[in-house]
């Protein structure tokens, strides 16, 4: 991530009350970042954030649903290959 892009996106992160972030699974071509919070938010849709360059925006509830659900089956799949499973 750029330096001006990460500066986006903690101004981001900041504006929702994230106690922090972190980086997802690429998806698409783009670099994901998620935010951390250290007690349960309910802050509406998927709240992720993409990043391509200095490009960085919150994505529209469609497309983080989207993600969501790519990055849940990214994770069993990481999860079986650990386990020694196909």
């Amino acid at each position: 991530m750029t330096r001006r892009a990460e500066k986006k996106v903690k101004r981001i992160m900041r504006w929702f009350s994230a106690d922090g972030y972190e980086r997802g699974y690429d998806w698409k071509g783009y670099e994901v970042y998620e935010p951390v919070y250290a007690k349960p938010m309910y802050i509406g849709g998927p709240f992720v954030i993409f990043v391509k360059g200095n490009k960085v925006w919150l994505a529209p509830d469609d497309e983080g649903e989207e993600y969501i659900h790519y990055s849940i089956l990214k994770a069993d799949e990481e999860e079986r290959r650990a386990a020694g499973q196909t």
